[in-house]
């Protein structure tokens, strides 16, 4: 019911006798008080009315009753605003959003620079550095305090010392520039997912899981990429489910025929604007070799990101627990695609398929060439996944054959357009996985933070 006016004039809301009570700054001081008490005397004496408590809470009750009727008004007028402007308004809180999640996951980020020659770092222990840099970072960076008083989903970052800690490596220098002094996309495009595309056409991802892996192996990838660009399209590839073991080249045929009809279906003729992939473990291998029969699409290729994969093979000098259930695992079951790893399909090394397979076309197609490691996966050695000439080549046996399938990779490919990513995991458990290297190479399709800051904070690999 609507409340009498105690001064007898009709008021409306910009009239009402709230400004008068000046809840200032200090209100509950002396001073505040006195002013509260003055005003509300002078309005109760101003009805005719006495002073009594009946009639301050009446005078309180209408002032209530007017500043709720104000804040209706702004309400609708806001929502009238908001009905022509939505877009505008959903893209700036996104992105202010996104801005604030790049700047978390950054505290989790360690930049630096790589020499161009990519096939010899100049730190050939840059996995013992990164070990040790990683915990000294979890001790000592401390978490940002937001700028806004805003309500997220906390689940989204775990804790500093849970955080896997990322070395982003890569030619580019500190002014933004390459190596020839042409600027990288990744200076002038917007940091934000969310900003505009430079072209025309949909983003196919395609995905590629590993040893005796699926389709399904890939899904949170997947699904942490849709969540930030849904107008992409997504192809988990599933032509090689039943047969991870048998030869490379077979794998790459199957998987290019799986893509081609893919494109064929869902975005022929003009509809392709770029074409990336997504691979973990030997399903970098699969990718590559299916590269060569992809040339119609040579054009459209954007983004090849491996995760852990053996791009020179498996280092069998090294008798760790892993390598000797591999060599099991190769003898007892027959498999081919780990024979061929193993450079044990040829008695010169240099007719095996690794080698066979650095002198064909791949890298050089790519807008980015992304490389993530992890020097505690034993599953995908680490100068093997990073494609370079590190310490692990004492463990190579074929010394020789391993620089030439390095220097093949790297022929033809810019510098700056290589990226080396290096993920230290915190891996609390002390198990069998962590013992011969399986824990942190599942952590690759488990690990949802290493998933998100490589979207948020690199969105130019995925726009």
């Amino acid at each position: 019911p609507q409340l009498p006016n105690p001064s007898g004039v009709r008021a409306s809301g910009s009239t009402a006798g709230i400004s008068s009570l000046k809840p200032a700054a200090g209100f509950e001081c002396t001073t505040g008080e006195r002013v509260l008490q003055e005003s509300i005397l002078a309005r109760i004496a101003e009805s005719g009315e006495s002073f009594t408590p009946h009639s301050v809470a009446r005078l309180l009750a209408y002032d209530l009753n007017a500043v709720s009727c104000q804040i209706l008004e702004l309400w609708h007028q806001a929502l009238n605003v908001v009905a022509f402007c939505y877009r505008e308004i959903a893209s700036m809180l996104r992105t202010q959003w996104e801005e604030r999640i790049i700047d978390q996951w950054s505290l989790s980020i360690v930049r630096e620079k790589m020499s161009s020659n990519l096939a010899e770092p100049e730190n050939k222990s840059i996995g013992d550095a990164h070990t040790a840099a990683a915990e000294n970072l979890r001790k000592t960076v401390k978490p940002r305090s937001p700028e806004l008083a805003s309500i997220e989903d906390t689940t989204l970052f775990p804790s500093i010392e849970q955080r896997p800690v990322l070395f982003d490596q890569r030619c580019v220098g500190v002014a933004g520039m390459d190596v020839k002094g042409i600027p990288h996309p990744s200076v002038w495009e917007s940091r934000v997912p969310s900003a505009p595309k430079q072209y025309r056409g949909v983003h196919l991802f395609v995905l590629c899981h590993g040893f005796q892996g699926n389709s399904f192996d890939m899904r949170l990838m997947k699904n942490n990429i849709a969540l930030l660009y849904p107008d992409a399209i997504f192809l988990c590839s599933q032509s090689n489910e039943d047969n991870t073991e048998g030869d490379f080249q077979e794998m790459g045929i199957r998987l290019a025929q799986e893509v081609g009809n893919f494109i064929c279906d869902w975005c022929p003729g003009t509809a392709l604007g770029r074409l990336s992939f997504i691979a973990h473990s030997i399903g970098g291998l699969i990718v590559r070799s299916a590269i060569p029969h992809l040339q119609d699409f040579r054009d459209k290729m954007f983004t090849i990101l491996t995760f852990s994969s053996p791009h020179v093979g498996y280092f069998l000098k090294n008798i760790s627990l892993f390598h000797l259930g591999l060599k099991v695992l190769q003898s007892w079951r027959g498999s081919q695609c780990l024979t061929q790893l193993s450079m044990a399909d040829a008695d010169d090394p240099r007719k095996t398929m690794i080698y066979k397979l650095s002198q064909t076309p791949g890298f050089e197609y790519f807008q980015n060439v992304v490389l993530v490691s992890c020097f505690s996966d034993s599953y995908g050695p680490f100068d093997s996944a990073r494609v370079e000439i590190g310490n692990m080549l004492g463990m190579h046996t074929a010394q020789e054959a391993y620089k030439e399938i390095v220097q093949n990779l790297w022929k033809n490919v810019k510098p700056e357009r290589v990226f080396r990513f290096d993920v230290n995991f915190h891996i609390p458990e002390n198990n069998l996985d962590t013992f011969i290297g399986r824990a942190a190479h599942i952590q690759f399709l488990e690990c949802q933070p290493v998933m998100r800051m490589l979207i948020h904070n690199f969105s130019f690999l995925f726009r």
